[in-house]
């Protein structure tokens, strides 16, 4: 038999590539486009929990049209900042189609902070009202960080950010930097229902929490939020409130109902986001209330790992290695 190699690609590699949130909000929506057709295989997120509040998820995934395939393997752990180390951190596999060897294996970090963000920003492109200027963002972490890059790619007209968070130091830190990396104007907050005040759209980039963090009248009539938390930030009277309730992948978002998630129960959802990326009206007036719990899902990250190894390859970026040399 002949041999069997690999690339791996370090999260340096991948950054060496240049890859800008044109490309990637393109993947994304390829990806989502493919859930709404279900021309992919996407079983809901498995995991483990071996500290409280952390998890490790398992998420493997088929694009037939891309013919694209793999799984990534991807952990969680908010208390990681006491060793110095990210909150998300892990691997993801990329695999030939056709014989399933393993193309590549990459780390995932970069990947899951750019498809969130950008899902996110796919969410605004449909929903949001025309010319918004003014965003809310609860969480100054990786997240908040890449929401306000990818939300101001796909909204020109932003020009105000109201940040806030628990923590003053990542706080300041976001200040002193973001309006550089944004073009858009920084303001501090350390109260949530100062922050959402006078703001178009609000994001939540929080934790897993245990409570509603927003207040029950934040979403006034023609804004926008999204959560990445499947809910938990919201309150139930934003939930059923809402005029339009929006989600990646109904089933696995509704999977999140039976653990906690979702203040007054699962809402009735208006569609999956790949839906408004082929064609369906997301905004109909500029009155609407519209909420999005975008819980991600293993295909955007199949489809932007796809796009980095054809260009890793291309650019001969990694290290090649040895999987098997010859048969035992």
């Amino acid at each position: 038999m002949k041999k069997v190699e690999l690339l791996y690609l370090s999260q340096e590699d991948i950054l060496s590539l240049n890859i800008g949130w044109e490309e990637i909000i393109k993947r994304v929506e390829m990806a989502l486009s493919e859930q709404a057709n279900r021309t992919i295989e996407n079983p809901p997120k498995r995991g483990i929990h071996t500290r409280q509040d952390a998890f490790i998820h398992e998420m493997p995934v088929f694009l037939k049209d891309m013919d694209a395939c793999g799984i990534k393997w991807v952990s969680g752990y908010p208390g990681n900042y006491k060793y110095d180390l990210p909150q998300i951190l892990g691997v993801q596999i990329m695999n030939c189609p056709e014989t399933g060897v393993p193309t590549a294996v990459m780390d995932c970090r970069w990947i899951t902070a750019v498809r969130t963000a950008a899902a996110t920003a796919v969410t605004v492109k449909y929903c949001s009202k025309k010319n918004s200027k003014k965003i809310a963002i609860i969480g100054a972490g990786v997240q908040g960080k890449m929401h306000l890059l990818a939300i101001k790619h796909v909204l020109p007209s932003l020009e105000e950010c109201h940040i806030c968070d628990i923590k003053e130091d990542v706080l300041d830190d976001y200040v002193e930097r973001m309006p550089e990396k944004s073009n858009v104007k920084v303001k501090k907050f350390m109260s949530i229902s100062e922050a959402v005040e006078g703001v178009d759209i609000i994001v939540t980039c929080t934790q897993k929490l245990h409570k509603p963090i927003i207040p029950a009248d934040a979403l006034k009539p023609g804004m926008l939020g999204a959560g990445l938390e499947a809910g938990r930030a919201w309150p139930e009277e934003i939930i059923h409130g809402c005029d339009k309730v929006i989600t990646d992948d109904i089933n696995q978002t509704s999977s999140y109902a039976t653990t906690g998630a979702f203040a007054g129960g699962l809402p009735s959802f208006y569609c999956e986001l790949g839906e408004l990326v082929d064609g369906k009206i997301g905004r109909e007036n500029d009155k609407e209330t519209i909420l999005a719990f975008n819980v991600g899902i293993a295909a955007e990250d199949i489809s932007l790992g796809q796009y980095i190894y054809e260009r890793a390859v291309e650019k001969n970026i990694g290290i090649i290695l040895p999987l098997m040399e010859k048969d035992f």
